[in-house]
């Protein structure tokens, strides 16, 4: 486990280091922006764990599927604008806030592999449950987004003005580049994120699928492809 953490640590250090450059030698006020967009959400993926503690520990003040999916709602929204702006960025500083986005990403997902591995068998059940409903929920949330969004692509919404109107395309074909990507291209992106990971988390990860796919045949649901 030590080892684990050693290594993620040196990762953000390295991480943390190329980007201080990156920022000294190129801040624009378009970065500062993508930093208070990556604050708001870490903020929400924050909340996300302090309100399943509250949820455990507390069923009177437990959150109502309605407010779970507003704050999904609001993140989702936060991380597509993120996207969109960083086309905006000096290329440098493109990467930068890639490389940024993607540690936070994987730092919330080793801790959650790391939470389900650390339990006995006899609590383990529980905590996939959890993890599984909560994947599924923002599964489906991604779902009716991508729907939504197609609609509004087919019906011509999106902005009027001939002005405006290269904007919106380029806006609406990156969307479309991450709502519609085809099980193939993600599965792709997965083994690239997989691919910057030591062979230690490489391996944790694998086990965390296996549990989590056993768990999920036990319930009667499809598996999901994550490897």
């Amino acid at each position: 486990m030590k080892n684990i953490w050693w290594a993620v640590i040196s990762l953000f250090v390295v991480t943390g280091i190329a980007v201080i450059w990156v920022i000294q030698s190129e801040e624009t006020p378009e970065w500062r922006e993508m930093q208070q967009l990556q604050e708001e959400i870490r903020a929400s993926m924050q909340a996300d764990a302090e309100q399943t503690n509250v949820n455990e520990s507390s069923e009177s003040s437990a959150e109502t599927e309605a407010e779970k999916e507003r704050r999904d709602e609001f993140r989702m929204e936060k991380i597509a604008e993120y996207r969109d702006k960083i086309e905006s960025l000096p290329e440098k500083l493109q990467k930068a806030a890639r490389d940024q986005m993607r540690e936070m990403f994987v730092s919330r997902m080793q801790q959650r592999i790391d939470l389900v591995l650390s339990l006995p068998p006899d609590e383990r059940d529980e905590e996939l449950d959890k993890q599984i409903d909560e994947w599924d929920r923002r599964i489906a949330a991604w779902d009716k987004r991508r729907e939504k969004q197609n609609e509004e692509l087919r019906s011509g919404g999106g902005g009027s003005g001939e002005g405006n109107q290269g904007g919106d395309k380029k806006k609406s074909g990156r969307r479309r580049g991450w709502t519609n990507a085809s099980k193939e291209q993600r599965d792709t992106w997965r083994r690239e994120l997989l691919s910057r990971t030591t062979p230690e988390q490489r391996a944790k990860w694998h086990e965390y699928r296996r549990l989590m796919d056993e768990r999920r045949k036990e319930r009667g649901l499809s598996t999901r492809s994550f490897n």
